[in-house]
């Protein structure tokens, strides 16, 4: 009886869960299109991706598993994207609570005009800005890669940078605070130490780079010494010991989701 459950699980969940079926048929749109312009409608919208494979991930991490569903204190929570990507989050978010004042960074310029068209084309309300997210204001290098790995310090392209430690200064509370930034998160956090104790719920994606030494510990005891605390999730895959993790120049990473001890 346990062998025919299992033998016909996914017909009877796709008979029974409309949510697999989605999920199934954004599957099926993101197949074999690595680096190819994709269109799903999904929820309602319409969104608008240059990379299959990088929006399958995103759906799975925002919609299927519910990464940054949250529950703020009123029905106008203030949100912080940095590295939005093309706004996947943007859009469920702003769905969830139109009333939100909702600010979005995307470093890099190509996806940001996606970012733009999907906030726009299903007017969702939201701000979106093409910067990164810095420890200064002005320009920082850029390494594009076109999909979710684009990092700031190095390669050919100069964009645009604010120090974000300022932007959190001019607010008296974030709800919600979503950063991955791709190694930069390090230091920008550290510049906004005196800002942290403002932000309810934090999620970063948090890298350790292969060059330098790793510096989790001191990042979640500056998580610690702004009054949060953390749960930490991270998935090494098979054989962490034979097989280790290295992407995009890092090491290690790990999910750290955060929120306020006073709650």
């Amino acid at each position: 009886m346990g062998l025919f459950r299992q033998i016909f699980k996914p017909l009877f969940m796709y008979y029974r869960n409309p949510e697999y079926r989605e999920y199934l048929r954004v599957q099926d749109a993101c197949r074999n299109k690595d680096n190819q312009h994709v269109i799903v409608e999904l929820n309602g919208f319409t969104i608008e991706c240059n990379d299959g494979p990088s929006l399958l991930h995103q759906y799975e991490e925002i919609v299927r598993r519910k990464s940054f569903d949250f529950t703020p204190k009123n029905d106008s929570p203030v949100i912080f994207c940095c590295g939005a990507n093309i706004g996947l989050e943007v859009l469920r978010l702003g769905n969830q609570y139109p009333k939100a004042r909702i600010k979005a960074y995307e470093a890099d310029p190509q996806i940001f005009s996606l970012l733009q068209r999907n906030i726009t084309g299903n007017k969702i309300s939201a701000e979106a800005y093409n910067a990164a997210v810095h420890t200064e204001n002005g320009t920082v290098k850029f390494q594009s890669d076109g999909k979710l790995g684009g990092k700031t310090g190095t390669g050919s392209m100069e964009i645009k940078s604010i120090r974000f430690s300022e932007v959190l200064g001019k607010e008296d509370r974030v709800d919600l605070l979503i950063m991955d930034i791709e190694g930069a998160e390090n230091e920008v956090l550290q510049d906004c130490a005196d800002q942290l104790h403002k932000v309810e719920n934090l999620f970063v994606e948090w890298h350790g780079s292969q060059q330098s030494p790793q510096q989790l510990s001191e990042f979640l005891n500056l998580l610690k010494q702004s009054g949060f605390r953390y749960r930490l999730n991270n998935n090494i895959g098979i054989s962490p010991f034979v097989n280790p993790v290295s992407e995009n120049g890092f090491d290690a990473m790990v999910e750290i989701y955060a929120t306020q001890a006073r709650r």
